[in-house]
């Protein structure tokens, strides 16, 4: 969810397709994405099998650049004969002994897609998380890319707001965005002032802060930094030193 390729200006990962080891270790993965990341409410990441009822429908929907799901936990269903030129990602979670089935489950990411992370911009290459040592076992050295991910949009809107927030303190002569703390129930138009301005920007980065789930894995290594801005008071007054802290 951190490393590999990403569509939709970069805020939403890229369909994937992650092999398991048998029915457990994909029922386990999925309920560990889940527990993970409970705002997709386990409909991002679905196991197919042949025991997954409705499996058809699911790999449609796979196969559409919108729909859900975006990670598709298989066992054997997903390794030969499926066609879906959306998947960029593929994870490797299984000893793969047979060089035919190896070559087979890399296949799936080799189909072309047009303008898929934009228009004009095609899929040109496709990631692979091996954890399982196939390819040194195949002695295949597979060439690289560094073509792949950048900021998401996301990210890169958060920070260009916080640099807003910044000049906005740094322009500000008098004291009166200080003493302005983030009211969660006000309301407003379009803001006329730089100090509206600054009150909603706040307001919005303190909502994004707030909403982060501190049981997620990714988001727990910085609990301490997340608890600190989830609080209110703590956007009243940004110094550079909180402003570098939040961008990082």
């Amino acid at each position: 969810m951190t490393r590999s390729l990403t569509v939709a200006g970069g805020d939403r990962l890229g369909n994937t397709i992650s092999f398991a080891k048998n029915q457990h270790h994909a029922d386990f993965i999925a309920e560990r994405f889940n527990a993970n990341y409970p705002h997709y409410k386990g409909e991002f990441a679905r196991v197919i099998t042949f025991k997954t009822e409705y499996a058809q429908s699911l790999i449609d929907n796979l196969s559409a650049k919108d729909e859900a799901p975006h990670i598709a936990i298989s066992v054997d269903m997903l390794d030969t004969g499926i066609d879906i030129p959306e998947v960029v990602n593929l994870v490797f979670f299984e000893l793969v002994r047979s060089k035919t089935n190896f070559w087979q489950m890399l296949g799936r990411g080799t189909r072309l897609c047009p303008d898929l992370f934009a228009p004009g911009k095609d899929k040109a290459f496709f990631c692979v998380f091996d954890y399982c040592q196939n390819l040194e076992y195949f002695s295949q050295n597979l060439p690289a890319t560094e073509g792949a991910v950048g900021e998401s949009l996301g990210k890169r809107l958060f920070t260009s707001r916080l640099e807003l927030i910044g000049e906005l303190d740094h322009r500000s002569t008098g004291a009166e965005h200080v003493q302005t703390v983030i009211d969660p129930t006000a309301t407003y138009g379009d803001p006329k002032t730089n100090d509206e301005v600054r009150h909603s920007l706040a307001a919005l980065l303190h909502r994004e802060t707030a909403a982060m789930n501190l049981d997620n894995f990714v988001v727990r290594a910085h609990r301490r930094i997340v608890e600190k801005y989830a609080k209110r008071e703590a956007w009243t007054v940004l110094s550079p030193e909180a402003l570098s802290e939040l961008s990082h």
